[in-house]
């Protein structure tokens, strides 16, 4: 279903010169026939990111968006036939009979992925598409997801006064703009950082024929993803920490579909450091003419007293100084990034609700984000000593119990 929409006129007629008329994409075809005013939008943006192609998107609904059963829900804007803007969201089902309208493509951590125009109109018509959103959009709650602080969005949705909830985080980034070449950058890194780093390094070297780059055989791609994932995975179930992506059946789907095409000058990308031919680490990132965004790396453990991490980083921001790209950390504060970083920028998400229920789904995403906190804080604050000889107690209840129902 389409329609038109004169936002500042009394019905979807034409509109004065200068004005936007806003369309709703929401089934497939309508979907594809954008890629290449999508496409020509995109190449008159700002430092343009790969992860806002239409490739990037139209993967994600492939793999995930569809699969997934979420609906399209995105919203274009026009002056006198010509695409200003594009806000691509997907409505979902969230809790019970709750909707969400959250960023179109894979459902990663990522950027917000609006497309609008660079001009002095543009203020206004983030303002406009705003006001279209909160009247027409058939969800409860609408996800505005890692606004960069400062940027026209973030000052449009930040100043309005609809109900809703911000948190707030970090992008971290190298860039060479104060650097003459790597040996300034690398001095500039701690002393000590450095020296420990270097001398890992050289007894890493030492064990053989060391190689780094990116692979752009797909056979390979193929063989070194599912690599990457088990070791991933198994180091997530050591450390026991989660991702909410990383362990969906979508995502290794999703990194074979947009690593499939062969690379010009952008696309998603891995690096692999190898010893005398074997694969110790990868880094899997997107690449674009302005910058490499880094998504996740992983390594063999059997080398982890290398600091392999360190090493395959050390390299692929060589890689990207050569090129003159600056190095995207993406989304996140840690600490190893911090080390490595020369910049930063706020991000806000916002979730702003849409009527009343959208309020109570907030008010209940809420208390139970208070919950778990409460119960992490419990667990952390009660001796282990302590946690462990409850649990020995419960087990041997149940197994009492077990026992009496039995006779």
């Amino acid at each position: 279903m389409q329609f038109h929409h004169d936002l500042c006129g009394p019905s979807g007629g034409a509109s004065a010169a200068g004005e936007s008329i806003f369309e709703i994409v929401t089934d497939e075809a309508g979907f594809l026939a954008l890629e290449p005013e999508w496409e020509k939008l995109r190449a008159q943006l700002h430092e343009p990111r790969f992860s806002q192609s239409f490739r990037w998107f139209h993967s994600g609904w492939e793999t995930t968006g569809r699969p997934r059963g979420r609906r399209l829900f995105i919203l274009v804007a026009r002056v006198n036939g010509r695409v200003v803007l594009i806000w691509p969201l997907a409505i979902r089902r969230e809790r019970l009979f709750w909707t969400v309208a959250a960023p179109l493509g894979p459902e990663w951590t990522d950027y917000d992925p609006g497309l609008v125009e660079d001009s002095p109109g543009t203020i206004e018509r983030l303002r406009g598409a705003w006001r279209f959103l909160r009247i027409n959009c058939p969800a409860d709650v609408i996800l505005v997801q890692h606004c960069r602080e400062g940027e026209p969005l973030q000052d449009v949705i930040g100043s309005d006064a609809t109900p809703g909830a911000a948190s707030t985080d970090l992008s971290t980034y190298v860039s060479w703009e104060r650097f003459q070449d790597w040996t300034s950058y690398w001095n500039a890194r701690s002393r000590k950082w450095r020296a420990e780093v270097g001398r890992r390094s050289r007894r890493f070297a030492e064990l053989g024929d060391v190689t780094f780059g990116i692979v752009e055989d797909q056979a390979e791609f193929e063989s070194l993803l599912a690599w990457s994932l088990a070791h991933k995975t198994a180091w997530m179930a050591r450390t026991g920490l989660d991702n909410d992506f990383m362990r969906t059946a979508e995502f290794p789907v999703f990194l074979r579909e947009i690593g499939a095409a062969p690379l010009t000058r952008e696309g998603f990308v891995m690096f692999a450091l190898k010893l005398d031919g074997r694969p110790v680490a990868t880094r899997f990132g997107a690449l674009d003419a302005f910058r490499y965004e880094d998504f996740f790396e992983v390594h063999d453990p059997e080398f982890a007293h290398y600091s392999l991490g360190s090493f395959a980083l050390v390299e692929c921001l060589k890689w990207c100084r050569e090129r003159g790209l600056v190095y995207d950390f993406r989304i996140g504060a840690e600490p190893h990034k911090l080390i490595w970083a020369t910049g930063d920028r706020p991000l806000i998400t916002y979730r702003l609700a849409r009527g009343p229920w959208g309020r109570v789904l907030l008010w209940v995403n809420a208390a139970l984000e208070e919950a778990r906190v409460a119960k992490d804080r419990a667990r952390t604050s009660i001796p282990a000593e302590y946690r462990r000889g409850v649990k020995r107690a419960l087990a041997e209840w149940k197994s009492r119990l077990f026992r009496f129902r039995r006779s």
